[in-house]
């Protein structure tokens, strides 16, 4: 059964869309004409949203369309969250949350949608970053708790925020909760060095590279 898809707040479907021929995609210039189509369709409906900035009654009109009609999910795409509404959202899960900078995750997203994965939104907006990093052992004392011998591993980065980053090696050397220090250059151009933890990894055995999830415990 072909998957409905109705995108608003875009000037054109997204590519990466266009490309599945088991989705219908559509355009919706105005949201609230979402309520005729959904009314004409039939099967799997998925509501793309794209939003600057997601207010109170952005979440109380997809809210409504969601109870009104079955098989209904609303993604919303953003570009910045406030703090009241980061709360309110992990607090209620009808919706899935992607930042701006995710968008290229879009359709392998709404895949794992189907296939009943639970998809949660991140704490922080993650953009793509060039400049390839340096993992060393940790300076902090709690790098200790490590293996003896780390060598110094070049690496490079899948995504990266504020507080953590995917980074990836040529190596499967470390283990979820190793301590590492990163080195890297910045978009400004300086190098700056961040102690962090490892959080999760996952070795990819088709590019023979580990994957690293690491949370930033200090700040570069």
């Amino acid at each position: 059964m072909n998957t409905n898809i109705y995108i608003t707040g875009a000037n054109t479907i997204p590519t990466q869309l266009k490309k599945v021929n088991s989705f219908n995609c559509s355009l919706i210039e105005n949201p609230y004409n979402l309520r005729n189509a959904l009314q004409q369709s039939s099967g799997e409906n998925i509501i793309v949203v794209y939003l600057p900035f997601l207010e109170v009654r952005h979440f109380d009109l997809y809210s409504y369309l969601q109870k009104s009609f079955n098989n209904v999910k609303t993604i919303f795409i953003v570009n910045e969250l406030s703090g009241p509404m980061r709360i309110r959202l992990k607090s209620n899960k009808d919706f899935i949350v992607l930042w701006k900078t995710e968008e290229e995750n879009l359709h392998k997203d709404i895949i794992a949608y189907l296939n009943g994965k639970d998809l949660e939104l991140r704490q922080d907006s993650r953009e793509s970053h060039s400049p390839r990093p340096l993992l060393s052992p940790s300076l902090l004392p709690a790098g200790m708790e490590n293996k003896g011998f780390q060598p110094i591993l070049g690496g490079s980065f899948e995504n990266i925020s504020i507080n953590g980053s995917c980074v990836k090696i040529k190596a499967p050397f470390y283990a979820k909760k190793d301590f590492i220090n990163l080195s890297y250059q910045n978009k400004k151009g300086e190098y700056v060095q961040v102690e962090g933890q490892v959080r999760w990894t996952r070795w990819n055995a088709n590019e023979e590279i580990q994957e690293l999830g690491v949370q930033f415990l200090t700040q570069g």
